[in-house]
């Protein structure tokens, strides 16, 4: 049996490609060092630190290509410099060849490198073996960033430091904007800005595209960049339908957007919810406003918007009627708005109106029971100028019940009530049929009729059809003119 080789863990065995272009890489950086060195202005502090990383590193350089002598290997001068040290190590690799290549795991990914030397970092061997990759090469240089306060850039060619001063390429920024599909562009209302104030650029994302976003937009504007304080070069604001009315944000809620814990969609829906809220609590009683879906109203227009009638119309002014606060409405409908006002206004308006008639509330009919009830009242009103009779004869009280029951549209209801009036009296049920006749309802009813009592109906109906065209003026004549038919009197007391 063949026996295996142990390899360690963490590791894996180099293919014959991988090796090839590694020693390519390597052979690359022996004859020109710079390539592990980012790009830097002249005289800034990030040309003066690199400068003396790049003399440290040609001393590995000559060192490895006429090794010293053992004394002088002991004695001479040595590279001190973590990059120069670790750009030593990784020139080993011409010699010795990767077979065995380590494997490191970051968020970003896995990424593969030789180790070489002792206590020298990883991150600057994997930045330094790895030099050409745009992620992995800036591994090398990020505790120079973090010492020195550097701002460097990841660009596809390579790094660009451009000292303890932010400035943004113009080239990252068009990369960046042509990814994300945006253009700069100068939207003055609710789109999320996002400022580059080095660049002196700025773009805008419109809520609406916000709203379908999965991705943290702002995010790939600090992918390549990488500084101690990413946010420092940037401006964030996001404004919405509700900002005319709390221009401010959440500095909770940019932070989390801007760390990239939270998307566009998440962020905007975040900051309307908060606006949302200041405006339910924090602004209560100062200034009130109503808030439907993305528009933001006052009294008159949501009440145009809800309301398809007048008594839609006057439910609605009634439960505002002493209702100070502002009013968010998830949902654009009367029937929301009565659910939402009921506990507060609508309940005791209704009670208001009918002693117990919240009574029948049952968690989704609020509007229901206060159409009844105004729709009760509006009828009412059509009959209030109609005289009031006290003492009323059976047969006369019947007929001036159903009489204004019709008068208000209630024609079946006024058929119901005469088929449930029970009486053994001739002339009340003589009523009735005259009632019936003029309402042409009498079909499958003469059975409750005897022949007496459905020829005086006959005799009636005329006077019947009378009261039922009155105006209030002659309602109280007419209704006397019948009583004296009846041979009840014709003189009635009015109330």
């Amino acid at each position: 049996m063949k026996k295996r080789k142990a390899r360690l863990r963490g590791t894996k065995t180099a293919g014959k490609f991988e090796q090839k272009k590694l020693l390519e890489r390597m052979e690359q950086i022996l004859e020109n060092p710079r390539l592990v060195l980012p790009k830097t202005n002249k005289n800034d502090i990030a040309a003066k630190i690199y400068d003396k990383v790049y003399a440290e590193m040609q001393v590995a350089k000559e060192q490895y290509k006429n090794p010293p002598s053992f004394i002088s290997s002991i004695f001479g001068k040595k590279p001190k410099d973590p990059l120069a040290k670790a750009y030593a190590s990784s020139l080993t690799i011409l010699d010795s060849g990767a077979p065995v290549m380590a494997v490191a795991r970051f968020p970003h990914g896995e990424v593969n490198y030789v180790m070489r030397g002792y206590g020298v970092s990883k991150e600057k061997l994997i930045g330094i073996q790895n030099h050409n990759h745009r992620l992995w090469f800036r591994f090398a240089h990020l505790d120079y960033v973090k010492k020195y306060n550097l701002f460097m850039y990841a660009l596809e060619d390579g790094l660009i430091c451009t000292g303890d001063k932010p400035n943004y390429p113009l080239v990252l920024w068009n990369e960046v904007t042509s990814r994300l599909k945006i253009k700069d562009s100068q939207l003055e209302s609710n789109c999320l800005k996002i400022k580059c104030n080095s660049l002196n650029k700025e773009v805008s994302i419109s809520n609406r595209k916000m709203m379908k976003s999965k991705e943290n937009s702002y995010s790939h504007f600090l992918k390549d960049q990488i500084s101690v304080d990413p946010d420092s070069d940037f401006d964030i604001n996001l404004s919405t339908f509700l900002s005319p009315i709390v221009p401010e944000i959440s500095s909770e809620i940019v932070s989390e957007y801007q760390k990239g814990l939270i998307s566009d969609s998440k962020f905007l829906e975040k900051t309307i919810n908060f606006q949302k809220n200041i405006i339910e609590n924090e602004n209560s009683g100062i200034k009130q406003h109503f808030v439907i879906s993305n528009e933001i109203l006052d009294k008159q227009t949501l009440i145009s918007k809800l309301c398809a009638n007048k008594i839609d119309e006057a439910i609605v002014e009634d439960l505002l009627s002493e209702y100070t606060d502002s009013l968010i409405l998830e949902q654009g409908t009367l029937s929301y708005l009565t659910e939402k006002l009921w506990d507060s206004h609508g309940s005791s308006l209704a009670n208001k109106i009918s002693t117990n008639s919240s009574k029948s509330y049952n968690g989704n009919n609020s509007l229901e029971i206060l159409r009844k009830l105004y729709d009760q009242i509006i009828k009412e009103s059509m009959t209030s100028d109609y005289p009031t009779f006290a003492n009323l004869n059976e047969s006369l009280k019947m007929l001036d019940k159903a009489v204004k029951m019709i008068k208000i549209g209630e024609k079946n209801k006024a058929i119901k009530y005469i088929d449930d009036f029970n009486s053994n009296n001739n002339i009340t049920k003589s009523v009735s049929w005259a009632i019936l006749t003029c309402l042409n309802s009498t079909s499958s009813r003469a059975w409750k009729y005897g022949k007496e009592e459905i020829a005086l109906g006959k005799s009636l109906s005329k006077q019947i059809q009378s009261l039922l065209d009155s105006n209030p003026d002659v309602y109280s004549k007419n209704l006397e003119s019948i009583s004296e038919s009846i041979g009840l009197g014709s003189e009635l007391e009015v109330i």
